[in-house]
């Protein structure tokens, strides 16, 4: 059966990705290269009933399945979107950047062009890939300046000049170094103007820490006026990306890997008046879907408005650099 082969392949896959020597999956580079990269587009989510568009709170609108033989290519952990719709900065848990954009026709997806890999800089002026920061998580925009979280070493960088600029240090809360070795931040975003604490960073981590009282997943609002506070913990699923609705309201993707259950992935909505310090956050399940629909490692997660004004969600699974798993992109548009 296809979700038994789906589920074995998962668990083999997360096994292989944390196995396998960095010399066998990644190629040592000095610069920027253009990857090359085959976009197959699909336009049925669920595996069972392909005609079937609505899914719980949304609308499937089309995926891709992105395959490349460049094995710098995959491992996608956080991404940003243009206005358009189109063009899209990633980081991959090898601390690059993956820039490029989608084609499509009508939101619909149809491909991708102009995809460019380039090494992120640490603060000392050499390769994350190859510091103590190799482990590049979420990713959030102010102007052209982009933060990068990293686990293991639960810091947060500030690239002023965006994917060309050397990375800095900025100041993070202690209780970060308390997180799990790999379950640190992974989310990063940005707050929206329709929250009080408007412009100020906010980073979700995937897990409680280690011997925690809670199982909730701590989250802050960095900054003078921010302070701590949780997500509800729901499931067997993990904080993997956050984004913000055109309207404020956040949206929290999560992950499901157990071998019981299998791969899984969850978005919730929770209302942006309710995210602030000492609250416990819970929201709307706007999908659930499991291996019985066309997923795959969900972790990042894109939000833009349409031309046609609608509202669209973009997924984008990481394949751990492993030839068992797949990188997807899927589009949902939001049903208001």
């Amino acid at each position: 059966m296809i979700t038994r082969r789906r589920v074995l392949a998962a668990a083999l896959g997360f096994g292989a990705a944390t196995s396998l020597p960095e010399n066998l999956i990644a190629r040592d580079m000095d610069g920027p290269f253009d990857a090359a990269v085959s976009a197959y587009p699909f336009s049925a989510f669920s595996v069972s009933d392909r005609d079937r568009k609505i899914f719980g709170k949304l609308t499937f609108v089309g995926g891709l399945e992105l395959r490349s033989k460049d094995p710098e290519f995959g491992g996608v952990s956080s991404a940003l979107i243009d206005p358009d719709g189109r063009g899209f900065v990633a980081l991959s848990d090898h601390a690059h950047w993956i820039t490029g954009r989608f084609k499509e026709q009508n939101s619909v997806l149809t491909g991708i062009e102009g995809v460019r890999v380039t090494s992120m800089i640490g603060p000392d002026g050499r390769r994350m890939k190859h510091s103590r920061y190799f482990d590049t998580e979420g990713l959030a925009r102010i102007g052209r300046t982009l933060f990068v979280s990293v686990e293991r070493s639960h810091d947060i960088l500030r690239f002023d000049d965006g994917i060309t600029g050397r990375g800095k240090l900025i100041e993070v809360p202690p209780e970060f170094k308390t997180l799990g070795g790999n379950r640190g931040i992974e989310a990063l975003g940005v707050m929206p103007r329709e929250s009080a604490y408007a412009g100020a960073l906010i980073a979700l981590a995937e897990r409680a820490a280690p011997g925690s009282a809670s199982p909730n997943n701590p989250g802050f609002i960095l900054g003078p006026r921010g302070g701590r506070f949780s997500v509800r913990k729901i499931g067997a699923f993990d904080i993997t990306d956050l984004g913000f609705l055109p309207g404020g309201d956040l949206v929290i993707l999560e992950r499901r890997f157990t071998p019981f259950f299998g791969l899984g992935f969850r978005l919730r909505r929770v209302p942006i008046a309710a995210v602030k310090p000492g609250a416990i956050l819970d929201g709307e399940v706007l999908i659930e879907a499991d291996l019985s629909h066309q997923i795959d490692n969900m972790e990042a997660l894109m939000i833009h408005r349409a031309s046609d004004v609608r509202t669209m969600l973009t997924l984008v699974s990481d394949d751990n650099f492993s030839i068992l798993q797949r990188t997807l992109v899927l589009r949902f548009a939001l049903n208001d």
